[in-house]
């Protein structure tokens, strides 16, 4: 019974040291989400060429609010596909904080932003050019000219629709900045963290043993890049916690994590499917995004 109160101990430390930390910087997270989220509504760099790449570079930001005002951009026509896929793949959710609050993880942070970011772009001009191809009769650009119309007559009514739920179900409002919810959501992101701390903690300590638990780890790499995208599909922030903590811990390759996070969209997935009526539509988004992640963590696992 020693060795349990042990774990938790330890596990409960951990988690403590990091909360300060964990705190600053949700609050930072959210203020950056409330000055900026709704300003890319009228945004002309996510309808044209270079939408990939704005759209990949909106997604460094680190706040799955983003990917629900996307989504609702992309339904109304408002966005390319390209940009839209951009900000799933390239948005980091809780692993830019997580990786932040351990400064040994900070080279392996920036070369995650760097595959996000790499990938975002690329996948985003790919889906344009299959889009092309698999999808003819609609033609994006008079939709986006209509919605151009359409919000200069009403760009107030447009300002209110654009007020979604959160990771959390938070409201993301255009007009008022939720004090509240950055300290709700680091208590429960360090409850996530406590947990897996304490089963990692049990599983190498007491139950299964270090050597044994990274041997088998280290046996089944080739299956790891497809158990992190099953998880990283999972619309809750709880997924990209499980996998970064995982990795910080030692127990999930690089690879794996690039891939898990990248299909990480948080609840942007959930909204497409709710939101925008063509399902064939939104099982191409699904595909451009799981196939591409397969083949990033394969790549980077086993190349």
């Amino acid at each position: 019974m020693h060795h349990y109160w042990h774990v938790i101990l330890e596990s409960l430390i951990d988690t403590a040291k990091i909360l300060p930390f964990l705190f600053i910087v949700y609050y930072l997270i959210e203020l950056l989400e409330f000055k900026w989220a709704f300003k890319i509504q009228n945004n002309k760099w996510l309808k044209g060429k270079g939408s990939p790449l704005f759209g990949s570079m909106l997604g460094c930001v680190p706040q799955c609010g983003f990917s629900v005002i996307s989504t609702d951009l992309y339904s109304k026509g408002a966005i390319s596909v390209g940009a839209l896929l951009a900000v799933y793949i390239a948005t980091s959710d809780e692993a830019f904080p997580l990786m932040v609050a351990n400064p040994k993880s900070l080279p392996w942070l920036i070369a995650l932003i760097g595959v996000k970011i790499v990938m975002g772009i690329l996948v985003g001009y790919l889906s344009i050019l299959l889009y092309k191809i698999f999808f003819k009769k609609r033609n994006i650009e008079n939709i986006v000219r209509t919605i151009d119309q359409k919000h200069e007559h009403n760009e107030d009514e447009q300002e209110f629709e654009l007020s979604h739920g959160g990771c959390c179900h938070h409201h993301v409002e255009a007009k008022s900045f939720d004090w509240l919810h950055p300290m709700l959501h680091c208590l429960k992101i360090s409850s996530f963290i406590l947990i897996i701390n304490i089963l990692f903690g049990l599983l190498t300590h007491i139950w299964i043993g270090e050597a044994t638990l990274m041997n088998f780890l280290n046996k089944s790499l080739w299956a790891q890049p497809l158990l992190a995208v099953l998880i990283g599909l999972i619309p809750n922030c709880a997924s990209s916690v499980v996998l970064t903590e995982f990795f910080l811990l030692g127990g999930l390759s690089f690879g794996a994590l690039c891939a898990g996070l990248c299909v990480n969209a948080g609840l942007g997935i959930v909204f497409l499917f709710k939101q925008n009526k063509n399902w064939k539509e939104n099982l191409f988004i699904l595909c451009m995004l799981i196939v591409p992640s397969l083949i990033l963590g394969y790549a980077l696992n086993f190349v």
